[in-house]
């Protein structure tokens, strides 16, 4: 009887690190734990996928937003996996395949590539997000012609202690000039989220440390550049 207690113990341990991880930082290994099952649930979503959609693709920012709401008349196919690092996301796409090709795809990543720990804004930081960043984007590219890629959300200051304010800046100029040369679109829904340049939430921005407090708002401000033809 020994050997299932021990079982229950350290899943519990696991289950317990999942709900700490979703308010502001998901461990690596419960990080791969999660996607593990939450790929079955995109490979199915994407099997069964309509005619005609788009693509939500990235980290828990991708993964809350509702597949009820319509985007350029288009349904939502939803395949965000919360506590994905841009490689660890990388990894994930080459695990799943897209039947049926999207309108476009957005999608919203490097939260998670942002803990002081791993001296964000170093060359190696930077160059680690970029290249993982490339991966996922041609592997968008090569489903639909159309790929959106969103500036990184800012966050409470109250994540300072473990998420480099600084770098979500230096990210999002950097995801803005790999779109540039490389022939994905940039977008900044948070624009108007963020205090200032500093990579702080303004007040009443965020549900808690990390999270946006209406997704919707989110997409629908992500519409024309997903949908520039239907745009007013």
């Amino acid at each position: 009887m020994r050997l299932p207690i021990v079982a229950a113990i350290a899943l519990t341990a696991l289950a317990v690190g999942g709900v700490i991880g979703w308010q502001i930082h998901v461990p690596k290994l419960n990080a791969l734990l999660y996607a593990t099952n939450r790929l079955i649930v995109v490979q199915v979503h994407l099997d069964e996928a309509p005619p005609d959609y788009i693509l939500v693709a990235g980290d828990s920012q991708a993964e809350l937003q509702s597949t009820s709401q319509r985007i350029c008349g288009l349904e939502l196919v939803n395949a965000g996996v919360n506590g994905a690092s841009a490689a660890i996301y990388a990894d994930l796409l080459d695990r799943v395949t897209v039947p049926t090709r999207p309108r476009a795809a957005v999608l919203t990543i490097g939260t998670n590539d942002l803990f002081t720990k791993s001296d964000p804004r170093s060359a190696e930081g930077i160059a680690r997000f970029e290249q993982s960043l490339a991966r996922i984007v041609g592997k968008l590219r090569g489903v639909t012609d159309r790929v959106v890629v969103t500036a990184v959300p800012p966050f409470n200051r109250k994540a300072a202690t473990k998420l480099d304010a600084e770098a979500v800046g230096v990210y999002s100029a950097r995801i803005r000039a790999f779109c540039e040369r490389s022939g994905c679109a940039y977008a900044d829904p948070f624009a108007d989220l963020r205090d200032g340049d500093s990579g702080y939430a303004v007040a009443g921005a965020l549900r808690d440390d990390l999270h946006i407090a209406g997704y919707r708002r989110v997409m629908r401000a992500l519409e024309p550049a997903l949908c520039p033809a239907s745009a007013p």
